[in-house]
């Protein structure tokens, strides 16, 4: 070892001049690790300390400058031996993941002391690395460390000879990997987020045409029970069949002639006749009412028929761009046709009943208006 010594001290006349070259190349390698997009954040590493493939030794590098190299994990050692006594710095960066679950290269540095004698190398690195004294051999420009590893074993730990670029290269190709890695997982989960979404659209889609069926039905029902005047046409039969009494009354009574005051009699007659007009005025009433409960069924009933068919173009489509096949559509067109007609059907038979109801009424309304009209020209052309 004392002529490894004596060459170093031939290639580099200072101690101090060495030492302030390796701070330099330091710093260097620092910067780069910043530039590469390496973190200090706190991270979980990968496989931190692991054996990996001896890198080769480069003869042109600086003496006491050394590489390790594994697929996660780089550290580039620089010491200035002076007689023995070692003191240098130390830079590692580790391939790992941060409390996100991204992949990062996480860098550290640190300094050590330590001793060189008969091949043999002790370290101490204060703490850094986890470690506080390592120990090692120095053979043929060759150094190997025994370096506590995660699962609490000792791995051993190959250095050659290397140069701070090569340090470098070595982080950015761990940075490349660690780039590559997220942009692949930030795709695949952009992808699966994609996919997610589509077939959510289907599923709501599928919810949509199934609520718009169910109201279609419903509202089927709905106005086949409200376009019915049986109640209302009963009323007007019941209160026109009394009009036409009162006034066969009033009729009767005009044959007795005044006496008597028979004609008050007969003009009381006129007035009942005229309130039989009026009750059946409030049949019209109810008729209106009716045909409000109608047009409110009859409104909706298009809503439906409106929102099935735009709900089923939207589920054809979310169909269409849902990559994954699943979930399928749970209608076929002829589920959305066969609704449709039904609800066409009862808007056409609500507008036939509506209709002829309206005729009816008209029917019974003229004839009270003319009866009316007669019960009241009684009582003038008796003359009483």
């Amino acid at each position: 070892m004392d002529d490894d010594n004596t060459v170093w001290q031939q290639v580099e006349p200072t101690v101090r001049y060495q030492m302030k070259k390796i701070l330099v190349a330091l710093v260097a390698c620092s910067l780069l690790l910043t530039s590469c997009g390496a973190t200090t954040r706190p991270a979980t590493v990968t496989n931190p300390f692991s054996a990996g493939n001896t890198p080769t030794a480069n003869p042109n590098a600086p003496p006491g400058n050394f590489l390790y190299t594994s697929s996660t994990e780089a550290m580039f050692l620089a010491w200035v031996n002076d007689n023995g006594a070692l003191s240098g710095q130390t830079q590692d960066a580790q391939y790992g993941t941060d409390s996100y679950g991204n992949e990062i290269v996480n860098s550290t540095h640190g300094s050590f002391t330590g001793t060189l004698s008969n091949d043999q190398v002790s370290l101490n690195f204060g703490g850094f690395l986890g470690v506080s004294t390592i120990t090692g051999t120095y053979s043929n420009n060759t150094l190997t460390l025994q370096i506590p590893t995660k699962d609490g074993g000792v791995g051993t730990f190959v250095f050659v000879p290397a140069t701070s670029d090569e340090f470098n290269t070595a982080v950015s190709a761990m940075q490349t990997t660690a780039n590559t890695t997220n942009a692949n997982a930030a795709a695949s989960a952009a992808t699966a987020a994609a996919i997610q979404s589509q077939q959510q659209a289907v599923t709501d889609a599928n919810k949509a045409v199934s609520n718009d069926l169910s109201s279609l039905h419903n509202g089927v029902s709905d106005l086949t029970q409200s376009a019915n005047f049986d109640s209302v046409f009963s009323g007007y039969a019941t209160d026109w069949q009394s009009m036409r009494n009162d006034y066969q009354t009033e009729v009767n009574d005009s044959k007795n002639g005044c006496a008597g005051g028979n004609g008050v009699t007969v003009g009381g007659d006129a007035i009942t006749v005229g309130g039989d007009l009026t009750t059946i005025g409030g049949d019209d009433i109810t008729f209106g009412g009716q045909i409000d409960t109608i047009n409110a069924s009859y409104s909706s009933m298009q809503q439906d028929i409106t929102s099935l068919k735009s709900d089923w173009q939207a589920l054809q489509q979310a169909v269409a761009n849902n990559a994954s096949g699943t979930p399928p559509s749970n209608y076929q067109r002829s589920d959305i046709d066969s609704a449709i007609a039904n609800g066409n059907n009862a808007l056409n038979n609500a507008d036939s009943v509506v209709k002829k109801a309206k005729q009816k009424r008209a029917t019974y309304d003229n004839e009270a208006n003319s009866l009316n009209s007669q019960a009241q020209a009684i009582p003038g052309r008796m003359g009483c």
